[in-house]
C-alpha cells in the first residue's frame, strides 16, 4: 500500500473547503458574527421570563437557541418570539442578521424599526 498522491491531496481539498465554510461567518476574533447581532438583540430587550437565557455570547452556532431557526447551511434565517412578554427596543444589528427571512415578534411591547 504506497502513498497516493491524489488522494492526499483530494482530503486536504475537502479539509480545507470544511474548514472554510465553518470559519466563514466568523469575525478576526473567532467569533460569529450573527452571535454578536443576535446577543445585540438580547441587550435591547427586557426578558421577564428568561426565553433568551439560552443565548450565549461565547457560542459559535446560534442554531440551537431558542427562538432561532436556521438553515440546512447554519444561517438564522427566522427570529420568532411571539407573546413572550418582551419589551424594549429594536436593535440596530437586526441589520446584520443577512439572511433573516421571517421576524415573529407580535404580542410583545417591542417598539422601532428594522433597518438594513
Amino acid at each position: 500500500m504506497g502513498f497516493n498522491k491524489d488522494r492526499f491531496l483530494l482530503t486536504w481539498v475537502v479539509l480545507f473547503f470544511f474548514w472554510v465554510s465553518a470559519t466563514a461567518l466568523l469575525s478576526p476574533k473567532g467569533v460569529n458574527f450573527e452571535v454578536q447581532a443576535l446577543m445585540g438583540i438580547k441587550e435591547f430587550l427586557d426578558d421577564p421570563h428568561g426565553v433568551l437565557d439560552n443565548w450565549d455570547e461565547a457560542a459559535v452556532d446560534p442554531c440551537s437557541w431558542n427562538m432561532v431557526t436556521c438553515s440546512l447551511d447554519g444561517l438564522v434565517i427566522s427570529l420568532g418570539a411571539p407573546s413572550q412578554n418582551l419589551s424594549g427596543t429594536l436593535a440596530p444589528s437586526f441589520g446584520n442578521l443577512t439572511n433573516l427571512q421571517l421576524v415573529l415578534l407580535q404580542n410583545n411591547n417591542i417598539s422601532g424599526h428594522i433597518q438594513k
